[in-house]
């Protein structure tokens, strides 16, 4: 089972493990990929929201280090999860594994119904990590191919990276409220804009399940 809140990338990278939290780490594709820049040196504040311009740098999957966390990982091609798949399947201790569709980055979407159900064969906690703005019709199609674990959501495309911060919980949780009306049984981690106790009960209100922190662990 999972703590209600959830430390995500990219600063749960370089955060210690906290006591009754669960952290995401990566997030990791098939082969090394230096990004566009360091999330540290491109991370800017702008009208009350931050943006970066990471683009999935990361070590590659062979380096992942598991360590009782959720692993975040993306497909540029749908082959690329078999070799994913076998290299998490020797790792102990694999809370979860999260498939990121969100990066505004990076073009990367290629999960279909026998990717999430051999991902199942690993680990109980699968989780789609979705791109901001969808409508509930957009969240039926993943939960046609097996979806029903969903990170909602914490960056935004924009001409100047990818957002995060306030200006997504507004849309996130009648996103929420519109997921949890349709069905009970999703589970949610709501993310985008929590900074304090009052926004966490904002998502708890709107049907969240876990909480997910980023940019408030600066």
């Amino acid at each position: 089972m999972l703590n209600k809140i959830i430390l995500s990338p990219p600063f749960s990278n370089i955060y210690p493990n906290l006591k009754n939290t669960d952290k995401i780490v990566g997030t990791y594709t098939k082969n090394k990929r230096p990004g566009l820049y360091r999330v540290l040196t491109t991370l800017r504040y702008r009208n009350r929201s931050f943006y970066n311009k990471v683009g999935l740098r990361n070590p590659g999957i062979d380096k992942v280090k598991s360590f009782n966390n959720i692993i975040s990982i993306s497909l540029f091609e749908k082959h690329d999860w078999v070799y994913i798949k076998n290299t998490l399947i020797e790792k102990e201790k694999i809370k979860g594994i999260e498939f990121n569709i969100s990066c505004p980055n990076a073009q990367i979407s290629n999960i279909d119904k026998n990717i999430l159900e051999s991902a199942k064969n690993i680990t109980d906690n699968i989780i789609i990590k979705l791109p901001h703005g969808l409508s509930l019709d957009d969240i039926k199609k993943y939960t046609d191919i097996g979806g029903n674990f969903f990170h909602i959501s914490n960056t935004k495309k924009t001409p100047y990276g990818a957002m995060s911060g306030r200006k997504l919980k507004k849309n996130n949780l009648k996103l929420i409220e519109d997921i949890k009306n349709y069905d009970q049984n999703i589970k949610i981690i709501a993310g985008g804009g929590i900074y304090s106790i009052r926004d966490l009960n904002d998502y708890k209100i709107s049907g969240a399940d876990h909480y997910s922190l980023s940019t408030v662990l600066l």
